[in-house]
């Protein structure tokens, strides 16, 4: 069994180890996020998939949905240090644990990734001093992968990429290495919502591939 990624390449110098941690979501950390993380993201040019979001509110909304459907979800937040070694969250998400695999073939279960929010390298640079601020989104779809291999699915994820995000989120996903659900495909058993090719998963094969890359850092 893995557990989560210790450390993450830094945005500005990728021989450079970022110590992380994480731990389960509080009110209180999504309080500090919406208020101190979010006011700063909505001024970032271009707009941000999660502009919208406040995550005081997703947070309980999550677990009422998905308990009312039989399942249960997974908010975590990461942290980072800072330059003077104080920790920083700098990291959100909430996932969905034994969530239908995107491929409808396939009748396993996986994670998915239902809010996903990494912190802005500049906003973080620039107002929370932290000189070297990690990538986050590989290392949030790798906790992802992670928790799945840990709960026998064999590193499935699935997401669906935001329309607020556009074709740059797209690329991002697709650039992390995800695999793109064709929009012809039908989604599986148990899924209401409709295929409009913006969903990413990962398979056993790509999630394993994926996963050993970052091991490195573990």
């Amino acid at each position: 069994m893995r557990d989560f990624a210790a450390s993450a390449p830094s945005a500005f110098d990728p021989t450079l180890d970022v110590p992380l941690y994480y731990q389960d979501m509080t009110a209180q950390d999504a309080a500090w996020w919406d208020f101190r993380v979010r006011p700063l993201h909505r001024a970032v040019n271009p707009p941000r998939a999660d502009r919208g979001w406040f995550w005081s509110t997703l947070l309980p909304f999550a677990h009422l949905v998905q308990l009312s459907k039989r399942r249960f979800c997974r908010p975590l937040v990461i942290w980072a240090e800072d330059d003077d070694r104080q920790l920083l969250r700098v990291g959100m998400s909430i996932m969905i644990e034994h969530y239908p695999h995107l491929e409808a073939e396939d009748p396993s279960a996986a994670q998915f990734i239902w809010f996903i929010s990494g912190a802005d390298k500049e906003v973080f640079r620039d107002t929370f001093n932290m000189s070297h601020p990690p990538k986050l989104g590989r290392i949030l779809l790798d906790i992802a992968m992670v928790l799945s291999e840990n709960a026998g699915d064999e590193a499935r994820i699935g997401l669906h990429a935001a329309h607020a995000g556009g074709d740059a989120l797209l690329a991002i996903y697709q650039n992390l290495g995800l695999l793109s659900l064709p929009d012809q495909a039908p989604m599986p058993v148990g899924v209401r919502r409709g295929n409009d090719g913006r969903f990413f998963y990962t398979d056993p094969v790509t999630g394993g591939t994926l996963l050993q890359k970052l091991d490195p850092y573990r």
